[in-house]
C-alpha cells in the first residue's frame, strides 16, 4: 500500500507531495495538469524505463520518492523507494536509502504496487501470479510443496558446502588447473610482483609527461646559451691563469658532469 509520493522536476511538475489516506484516492484535473506524469512517476519507482526527456526544462535531474507499507507474515514495515533521473547520464535507484539496481526496484515493486493500464494488467502477465490464482481458486494446500522446496534448498546448501555436485567439482578443478598453469607459465619469482607492476603502471601512465620534462631539461643543458655552453665560457675565461687554476679544475668537472647528465 502506498503511503506517500514525492515528485520533483518531472515534466511540468516542479514539486508535489501527496500523502495517501485509507481507501480510494482519485487524481483529477484538466488535460495537461500532470495526472499521467504522477502515474509515470510511480512507474519509475517500479523500475520503469527512465528517459532523460522527462526531466523538467532548466533542471539537472528529476526525483521520485515513494513510501510504502508492506505486510509480511502478519508484520507491517515501511519501504522507501527513490529514483533519480539526471538530464545527462544514467538513472540511479535507491531502496531504503541504499543504492540499488533497477532490478531491485522491480523486485520490490512486485510486492508493493500493481499498475493497471488500458491494455494490460501487470501482475497477471506473470506465470507465478497465474499459478497462485489457480491454487487459491482450487483451494490447494501448498504446505507439502513448501516443505519439499525447503528440503531441496537444504540439500542444495549442504551440497554447495561440500563443493557442489560432481560436474561442479570437475569444472572447479579444471579452472584451478588452468590457473596453476597460468601462474607456472608466468614464472613469477618476485615477492613484490604486484608492487613492481603498480610502479611500472604509474611510470607508463605518465610517460608522455616524463618525456616532455626530459626534453625541456636537455634543451636547457645543450641549447645555445644553455648550461653547458655557459659553464664552458666561464671555463675558457679562466683557463691558463694560475690564480684561477683551482676554479678552472672545478669548472672542468662541472662541464663533464653536465655532459654526463
Amino acid at each position: 500500500m502506498i503511503l506517500e509520493l514525492v515528485v520533483r522536476n518531472l515534466g511540468v511538475i516542479e514539486e508535489i507531495a501527496v500523502v495517501f489516506g485509507p481507501g480510494m484516492t482519485a487524481l483529477t484535473g484538466e488535460t495537461g495538469a500532470g495526472k499521467t506524469l504522477v502515474v509515470g512517476a510511480l512507474d519509475l519507482l517500479l523500475g520503469g524505463r527512465a528517459d532523460t526527456s522527462i526531466v523538467r526544462a532548466g533542471t539537472s535531474e528529476a526525483t521520485v520518492e515513494g513510501r510504502f507499507l508492506l505486510t509480511v507474515d502478519g508484520e507491517e514495515r515501511e519501504v522507501v523507494l527513490r529514483r533519480v533521473v539526471p538530464a545527462d547520464g544514467r538513472s540511479r535507484a535507491y531502496v531504503d536509502g541504499n543504492l540499488a539496481t533497477v532490478a531491485a526496484l522491480v523486485a520490490c515493486g512486485r510486492d508493493l504496487v500493481d499498475l493497471h493500464g488500458q491494455h494490460d494488467h501487470q501482475s497477471l502477465l506473470g506465470v507465478p501470479a497465474q499459478r497462485r490464482a489457480l491454487d487459491v481458486f482450487g483451494g490447494i494446500d501448498l504446505g507439502p510443496l513448501d516443505q519439499a522446496r525447503a528440503r531441496v534448498r537444504e540439500v542444495q546448501e549442504r551440497l554447495d558446502a561440500l563443493g557442489g555436485d560432481e560436474r561442479a567439482r570437475a569444472r572447479e578443478i579444471d579452472l584451478l588447473r588452468f590457473q596453476v598453469e597460468e601462474l607456472d607459465a608466468a614464472a613469477l619469482d618476485d615477492d613484490d610482483e604486484d608492487g613492481a607492476l603498480d610502479r611500472e603502471e604509474r611510470l607508463l601512465a605518465d610517460a608522455v609527461a616524463h618525456r616532455e620534462a626530459a626534453a625541456v631539461a636537455v634543451a636547457h643543458l645543450r641549447d645555445e646559451d644553455g648550461a653547458i655552453e655557459l659553464v664552458g665560457r666561464a671555463l675558457a675565461a679562466v683557463s691558463g691563469r694560475d690564480v684561477f687554476s683551482a676554479s678552472a679544475d672545478r669548472l672542468h668537472q662541472v662541464v663533464a658532469e653536465l655532459e654526463d647528465v
